[in-house]
């Protein structure tokens, strides 16, 4: 009977013992199963800013695990910005000022690092037009963005080398498609014209001809090392706090796809064109050299954004937000 208890007993141990691991197990996989996916909203307004982002767009690499990002192309930075200060988007590339005004604006977005620095050029048909300098005195000269950053850039650049402006006849356009086609037809010998439409427009017209860089003249002017930064990474505050680690992953994917691009301008075109930007893939090829896309943590430009903030609040603040960024501006990402 002792013999029979003994034997009853063990097998219950043993079935306690053997359901209690399974529990446990199921437990596991149930937790695994059930973990937390983040998703991220990533966006970038059509142009050079969008094909930093193409591949990644088109590919979807996993940045890191239980992280899901949705990349949004807009049409326009003017329907970025409306995301962005509706705090929609978890990382942006935005202009450089915008970074600033969403700052200002929402104190829920920092500056990550530069995409891309200044890609605007001086053309011209005319063979004493020299540079940026007073040999556009007496001149038209074209340009976009009225009041804005392409014009406040220039301006800025002429008044640190004492070129009297008021000798200059500025015509400006409302997009850079509308001044190629000035150009283009001859209606103008001479304009600021960015790329990638610089490129198109030296294929339509043979007598234009690239006088400057506008950020090789920023650099040589005001002593940078850089240039000016035009397309910047922004991060949301909030969410950079709580997923420190897939932010510093996210930035390491986007500054390999972006020295990728510029070893493969004709993929990378490729992939912008599925993207749904507008640039297309065979002017990309030649227009690679002259973007100037390339990636810059913020630790390494910081002086960059002091300079340029600086000079475009001296012309006009509005363009930043009303007010000079302060430090905090600058994303850590520890």
């Amino acid at each position: 009977m002792k013999k029979i208890i003994t034997v009853l007993l063990s097998f219950l141990v043993t079935s306690l013992l053997v359901i209690g691991c399974s529990s446990t197990t199921e437990k596991q996989e149930e937790e695994t199963t059930t973990e937390k996916t983040v998703k991220v909203n990533v966006g970038a307004p059509d142009g050079l800013p969008a094909i930093s982002i193409a591949k990644l767009s088109q590919e979807n690499p996993k940045i890191q695990k239980n992280y899901e990002v949705k990349y949004t192309l807009e049409a326009t930075s003017d329907a970025l910005s409306t995301d962005v200060m509706k705090e929609d988007l978890d990382i942006a590339i935005v202009p450089s000022n915008m970074a600033s005004i969403a700052y200002n604006k929402t104190s829920n977005y920092q500056i990550a690092g530069t995409i891309g620095k200044g890609s605007f050029y001086l053309v011209s048909s005319d063979d004493s037009v020299k540079g940026l300098d007073s040999s556009l005195e007496g001149k038209e000269v074209g340009n976009i963005g009225k009041g804005l950053t392409p014009d406040i850039t220039v301006k800025a650049l002429l008044k640190e080398q004492s070129v009297d402006q008021s000798k200059i006849n500025f015509n400006y356009s409302n997009e850079a498609s509308d001044l190629v086609s000035l150009l283009a037809t001859g209606k103008l010998t001479t304009g600021i014209v960015p790329e990638p439409a610089l490129s198109g427009l030296l294929t339509k017209n043979k007598d234009s001809k690239v006088v400057c860089g506008i950020n090789d003249t920023w650099k040589d002017v005001f002593k940078n090392e850089n240039g000016y930064p035009q397309s910047t990474l922004i991060v949301k505050t909030s969410f950079a706090k709580a997923n420190a680690e897939f932010v510093g992953n996210f930035i390491k994917a986007l500054d390999e796809n972006i020295k990728w691009i510029n070893e493969n301008p004709k993929e990378a075109g490729e992939y912008a064109a599925k993207f749904g930007v507008k640039v297309k893939a065979p002017l990309l090829v030649k227009a690679i050299d002259r973007t100037n896309l390339k990636f810059i943590y913020i630790d390494d430009s910081k002086d960059d954004y002091t300079s340029y903030y600086n000079t475009l609040y001296s012309f006009n603040k509005k363009v930043l937000g009303d007010k000079l960024p302060d430090e905090n501006i600058y994303y850590q990402n520890k």
